[in-house]
Order: structure tokens, then C-alpha cells, then sequence
């Protein structure tokens, strides 16, 4: 990252005024000097001139944009006030090459990243240290982007044959289970029905992963309502220990042609992240309604609600503020819905809970077809 202007510093040399040779040495220290001063102000560049004990010295109008201040303000300041101690600095510079990295937040309690380059300069009056920075914010939001995207692929790669690999040993495990179950005395079955509740629980969990590879629309008719009941008391004991109660209010539906396996997954996915929503005595409802063109399926939670900040990033993948969370669930969720035509709502608000609202029409879109090349 170039953190100097050559055609800016050629104007800057140009438009200063040449000595004749009859100027004495201190006309021509003070010509020096506002040469100088004239090409750090039209760097491109912020400069911040740091004496030994920390203090800024000096420091140019592009400093002062990037720091949000005044030039004049700055001189004057100590340096670990305004960006961070010289050690700081000098540290985080070594480790990556004479280049480092770091994180200035403003009065307004917004932050923005620097990348700078510490230099040390010793003359008559001392050793000074001379930080030229400039700010990448943008470039470091990029660089996550390209982070993410490239984890999207990796996970898109590796998400079937790991879904394959766990579904067929979890479904033996069901099958045997049912089978012990049938023939076991009712103290046993009881047990056993809990471990096959479970069992049933994570495969719901890996049907929400499997959103990766279908959409909503299957290829027989499904009984949603019952899809949806289903899950619901699956989760039941999840939120049972939370102190939650989870209610599917819906209404009795027709057989509608979607996939029993999406709805399942999506109804998981959103329920789970409404119980860990809410605290103690929270109350979550499920209503899945449909008409002849779309199902609408809303999960409503009176929980803790989301910032603007957080709702705005909430479905982006590998994003989460739970201390075990995954950033998954959410992302893969609106990912299924959008593919299947539908749209993923949701509307949050601190203190007062959130509502997503899932519409997906009940007939898939049409495929485009290819044009016919002209021969």
C-alpha cells in the first residue's frame, strides 16, 4: 500500500521558490523548511511527527482529516492519546515487517483501522519518530469479505459428503432404537424414547445444515402443519430447560407440495435461535399459514431483540454473538428461502423481541430456458 505521493510532492517541490546564489545558509535552512512543509501537506498521507518523550510535534492537514481534528490540536498531544504508545507502534510494526496495523477509535466512540510505518530521525534537537499512515478501513472490510466468501466455498465444498457421512450411522442408530423400543418393558422404552427424541433432534439440526443442497419444493406432498408441530416439540426440551415455552399456534393445512426436510430444518433453525433469544419465562410461537399461492411460516419471540447494527449482519454466514453459536443456522436459513423464490424477513428491536416472517410460494419459479443460437 503506497503511503506517499509522487506527483503531489513534484507540485509541492515546484511551487516552491528557488534561492539565488547570493542567500545566505540560514535563508536557504529556512527555504529547506518550507519546502518540506509545503510537500507534507500535500501528501496523501497522514504524518504525525513524535519527539522521544511521546509528544506530537508536528503534524499535517491530512493527519488531522484521518484523526478527525485540527492540526494545531494535535501538535501538542501525546501520541499514545491519539493513536498509541511509540512501544505500541513499534512493536506491532516489527512483527509484520516495518508495516503495522491498528485500531483508532474516535470521540463519537466510532473506530477506524491505520496502516502505518515508523521511521526514526535524530538532528540537532534529537531523536524524533516520524509515523506515516493512511486509513484502510475499506481495505480490511474487503479483506474479510474475501475471507468469507473463500469460507463459503470451503464449506460448500465439504458440507455434502460431511452431511452424508453423519446422516446414514444417525439413521441406523433411529432405526435401532424403534426397534428396541417396540419390544422393551415401559420403564426402558421410556428411556428410550428420549434417547430417540435426541437422535430425531440432531437430524432436524443437520437437515437445516442440508439447506445448502435443496430448496423448499419437493416432489410429493407434504403435511406441513404436522412438520412444523413436530419440531416445535422436539425443541421442547431445549427450551424446557431454558425456562422457555415454545406453542405451534398454526391452523390444520392441506397437503402442500414442499419438502418435509427444509421446512423441518428451517422451523429448527429459527425456533432454536428464538429460545437462545429469550430469557427465563420467555414465550415462543410458531404460526405456519398458507393460501393458494404461498406459506407464510412466522416464529415470534419476546427475547432480548437485536441492535440495528446486529440485525443488519444477522444472515451474513459465520456471523454470531453467541459465545457457542456458529453463524450457520441463520445464514443457510435465508439462503434455502431465497433460492426457493421466497423472502426472509425479520424485524427486531432491543428489549422488545424479534419476529421473522419466511414467505415462500407454493409453486416453484419457472426455469429459464437457454435461447436457441441463430444458424
Amino acid at each position: 500500500m503506497p503511503l506517499a505521493n509522487p506527483p503531489d510532492m513534484q507540485r509541492a517541490v515546484a511551487t516552491t521558490k528557488t534561492l539565488p546564489p547570493s542567500a545566505s545558509m540560514s535563508e536557504a535552512r529556512k527555504s529547506a523548511g518550507v519546502e518540506a512543509n509545503a510537500i507534507l501537506q500535500v501528501l496523501g498521507a497522514g504524518v504525525l511527527v513524535v519527539d522521544a518523550d511521546g509528544t506530537i510535534s508536528s503534524a499535517n492537514a491530512q493527519a488531522a482529516r484521518i484523526l478527525r481534528g485540527s492540526a494545531g490540536a494535535l501538535e501538542g498531544a501525546r501520541i499514545d492519546e491519539v493513536v498509541a504508545s511509540l512501544d505500541e507502534l513499534g512493536t506491532s510494526a516489527a512483527a509484520v515487517g516495518g508495516r503495522g496495523e491498528v485500531s483508532v477509535r474516535h470521540a463519537d466512540g466510532t473506530t477506524i483501522e491505520l496502516g502505518y510505518t515508523l521511521s526514526a530521525v535524530e538532528d540537532a534537537g534529537g531523536v524524533h519518530h516520524v509515523i506515516l499512515f493512511q486509513e484502510i478501513t475499506a481495505v480490511l472490510e474487503l479483506r474479510r469479505q474475501r475471507d468469507r466468501l473463500l469460507q463459503i466455498a470451503v464449506l460448500g465444498e465439504v458440507m455434502p459428503t460431511l452431511l452424508h457421512e453423519i446422516r446414514n450411522p444417525l439413521a441406523a442408530v433411529s432405526a435401532t432404537l424403534e426397534v428396541l423400543a417396540e419390544d422393551a418393558t415401559p420403564d426402558v422404552q421410556s428411556d428410550l424414547h428420549a434417547v430417540l427424541s435426541e437422535v430425531r433432534r440432531i437430524a432436524l439440526g443437520l437437515q437445516g445444515l442440508d439447506g445448502l443442497a435443496r430448496t423448499m419444493h419437493g416432489g410429493q406432498n407434504c403435511a406441513v402443519d404436522l412438520a412444523v408441530r413436530e419440531t416445535c416439540r422436539l425443541l421442547e426440551r431445549t427450551a424446557h430447560c431454558r425456562g422457555v415455552r415454545v406453542e405451534a399456534i398454526g391452523p390444520d393445512l392441506p397437503l402442500l407440495r414442499l419438502d418435509r426436510g427444509a421446512i423441518c430444518g428451517i422451523v429448527f433453525n429459527l425456533v432454536k435461535n428464538a429460545i437462545d433469544a429469550c430469557p427465563s419465562g420467555g414465550h415462543v410461537t410458531v404460526d405456519a399459514r398458507a393460501d393458494a399461492v404461498e406459506l407464510v411460516l412466522t416464529i415470534a419471540d419476546a427475547g432480548t431483540g437485536m441492535s440495528p447494527d446486529v440485525l443488519a449482519r444477522c444472515r451474513d454466514l459465520f456471523f454470531t454473538t453467541k459465545d457457542a453459536g456458529s453463524g450457520i443456522g441463520l445464514a443457510l436459513t435465508n439462503q434455502v428461502v431465497e433460492a426457493s423464490g421466497g423472502r426472509l424477513t425479520i424485524d427486531s428491536r432491543v428489549g422488545e423481541g424479534t419476529r421473522v416472517v419466511v414467505t415462500v410460494p407454493l409453486a416453484p419459479l419457472p426455469r429459464s430456458r437457454p435461447r436457441a443460437r441463430a444458424t
